[in-house]
């Protein structure tokens, strides 16, 4: 906490602040959202700071509103960003950051990483899962385009490739391949 934060001032990333132990608050978000529109939260690499990731991410989808949302950043494993500044530099830290991922991959990953998808009821759960997620948003204009994000990813993750050729006379088609 308090070690990173002074690294990263000195290191140039003059709006840095950390909870201190602390889980994020709502009241946190919104005063971050009050230095930058799209503050990027930095975790650790390894279990507990996915779950860290994961728990931020649940917090904010309610209070999400237009051009306002987080950024989620992941440090190598074992280190901290005061030993990357130190043992990189600027530009260490800057990478990771730079590397931020945007809250709905966060989401997505949080709903599907792990997560079998072989059946259609288990991708029907899954569907739930994020629908419910995007649901909790708040802002109906942002919720709107994260129904549309979840929808997208679930189509591009999860369809079936056509037959070749196959049109929809082919898949009219009956056994002997002759039109009913």
């Amino acid at each position: 906490g308090y070690m990173d934060v002074i690294a990263l001032h000195q290191a140039g990333f003059e709006t840095a602040v950390a909870p201190l132990g602390t889980a994020l608050t709502e009241a946190q978000i919104e005063l971050m959202w009050r230095i930058a529109p799209e503050p990027v939260l930095c975790f650790d690499g390894d279990a507990a700071g996915q779950r860290a990731a994961f728990r931020a991410a649940e917090r904010v989808l309610p209070l999400l509103k237009p051009g306002h949302s987080l950024g989620f950043a992941t440090l190598p494993s074992g280190a901290d960003p005061d030993s990357l500044i130190r043992d990189g530099g600027r530009g260490a830290i800057a990478e990771v950051l730079a590397r931020a991922r945007p809250l709905g991959g966060v989401v997505w990953e949080m709903e599907t990483a792990g997560r079998a998808a072989d059946t259609p009821e288990r991708r029907a759960h899954i569907r739930k899962r994020l629908m419910d997620r995007a649901y909790g948003i708040a802002d109906r204009s942002v919720q709107h385009y994260y129904l549309e994000d979840f929808q997208a990813r679930l189509d591009a993750a999860y369809r079936r490739q056509r037959p070749r050729g196959g049109g929809r006379k082919a898949r009219r088609a009956g056994p002997s391949g002759l039109r009913p």
